[in-house]
């Protein structure tokens, strides 16, 4: 018996969080996937399928991810892609 494709408007609300959160990191950071990966050690299909809310990270991925996150508002990075309104 086939197994039943996922549907993907059913991802989880972690999975689709988790999404959200690294892609927009990423772009924020302007950051490729590949080098996304290569920066916290896992490879870009990885990142592709976090980001496309089809896995969930393992807990070393997500401690990894959140270092990076933290190094970079320490240093400054991670500007927002939001625009500042004039005064």
């Amino acid at each position: 018996m086939a197994r039943p494709k996922r549907d993907n408007t059913s991802v989880e609300p972690e999975m689709r969080r988790l999404a959200v959160e690294f892609s927009q990191f990423r772009q924020d950071n302007n950051l490729s996937q590949k080098l996304l990966a290569e920066v916290i050690g896992i490879s870009r299909r990885t990142i592709q399928s976090v980001e496309a809310g089809r896995i969930l990270p393992h807990k070393q991925t997500l401690d990894a991810f959140e270092k990076l996150k933290l190094k970079y508002a320490a240093e400054g990075k991670g500007g927002s892609r939001k625009k500042k309104k004039a005064a």
